[in-house]
C-alpha cells in the first residue's frame, strides 16, 4: 500500500526528459496517485487524505514530476469530485 507520511520513499529514478502519466484512484477517506512512465514503469505512489490540505498536497506532490504528460481521476463525477 502507498505511504501518507514519505512519498518520496517510493520514488524510482526516472530520466529528465521521459513524459511520465498520474492516475489517482479516488476513495472516500484517501486517494491513491501513482505515477508511470510511457511504457507502465512504475515511478512513484503515494496517498493523501480527502481533504483540502490533502488536495493540496497531491498537486503539489504531483508537480515534481519533470514532464508530466497527462492525468487520469477515477471517477471524476463522484469520490474524485473534489
Amino acid at each position: 500500500m502507498p505511504s501518507m507520511a514519505h512519498p518520496e520513499q517510493n520514488r524510482q529514478p526516472t530520466p529528465q526528459a521521459e513524459q511520465v502519466i498520474l492516475g489517482v484512484d479516488t476513495h472516500q477517506d484517501m486517494h491513491v496517485a501513482a505515477v508511470i512512465t510511457a511504457v507502465g514503469v512504475s515511478v512513484a505512489d503515494a496517498a493523501f487524505p480527502t481533504t483540502a490540505v490533502g488536495y493540496r498536497q497531491l498537486l503539489a506532490w504531483a508537480r515534481t514530476f519533470r514532464m508530466l504528460h497527462r492525468a487520469g481521476v477515477e471517477a471524476p463525477a463522484h469520490m474524485g469530485r473534489a
